[in-house]
């Protein structure tokens, strides 16, 4: 294959690039860092009194801030590279923000920030240093081995924030799980495991990323249900076939990653 190249991205996009990624961090932990923490005091359990259990919801949202943060910081080396990732930080970011902005019963003031958070997530897809034919275009063709997966694990997971998104319509503000968007983060992290999934399964350049994001983020979703008994867990049966799925669809795709090493092109972009 001939290697072809576009000309040297404007540094002016780059720095761009770069203002939009660090307000996107900000946006996602500026006011909480301590989400971090969370896929570790989480297990702690809330003190005694404390109302009822978020410690799940608590933990799904420390793992995406792990996933969205890593997102991000592979952005360093050769970012025109790492579509996969800024599907991860861009897009899963604008399904997250989307879902609170038109779901959430937010306080005065708040729906703007919302808004724009969606907006900053959007242009800092936009802005990314690779061009629009690369962000969907599969870097060799599809797996039709991951999206079989990815299927399979689809219907499970659309069923089940469909019910956490039912359950926060029949509540109401007298309910903690929904003052706090509970149902609302289980909804859209089950969402963005399929999403990200899917990607994977497309396999755009740096699809690697997103196929350990929904790997990680699934495998999560059922050690922390096993671990944790809290509103939102999983069954015992459930969250186990969720960590062997984990376990399938990365060990599938790393054996596809390497086994197609030598055939894969270089992304066609200049220097970044």
């Amino acid at each position: 294959m001939t290697e072809t190249t576009t000309p040297r991205i404007p540094r002016w996009r780059l720095i761009s690039f770069w203002v939009l990624l660090v307000l996107l961090l900000v946006l996602h932990l500026g006011e909480r860092p301590e989400q971090l923490g969370f896929i570790v005091t989480a297990f702690a359990g809330l003190p005694e009194g404390a109302g009822a259990t978020h410690e799940i919801h608590m933990f799904a949202q420390g793992v995406l801030a792990w996933i969205i943060l890593a997102a991000v910081l592979v952005q360093l080396r050769r970012p025109a590279s790492q579509v996969g990732a800024a599907w991860v930080y861009g897009i899963g970011s604008v399904l997250a923000f989307g879902m609170f902005l038109l779901l959430a019963d937010l306080p005065p003031g708040a729906a703007p920030v919302v808004g724009g958070a969606i907006v900053i997530a959007g242009l800092a897809f936009v802005a990314h240093p690779s061009p629009w034919r690369v962000r969907v275009t599969s870097v060799a063709r599809p797996s039709r081995a991951l999206l079989a997966l990815t299927a399979v694990s689809a219907v499970p997971l659309i069923v089940y924030a469909a019910g956490q998104l039912s359950i926060h319509a029949g509540s109401g503000a007298h309910d903690e799980h929904h003052a706090f968007g509970h149902w609302i983060v289980m909804a859209a992290y089950t969402l963005l495991v399929v999403l990200f999934a899917a990607v994977a399964a497309w396999r755009v350049w740096g699809w690697r990323f997103p196929l350990w994001a929904a790997s990680l983020m699934a495998a999560a979703l059922g050690v922390g249900s096993l671990a944790i008994t809290a509103v939102s867990q999983l069954s015992t049966a459930w969250a186990v076939l969720a960590i062997v799925w984990a376990v399938a669809f990365v060990g599938l795709g790393e054996y596809e990653a390497r086994r197609d090493a030598v055939v894969t092109p270089r992304i066609p972009v200049g220097r970044s």
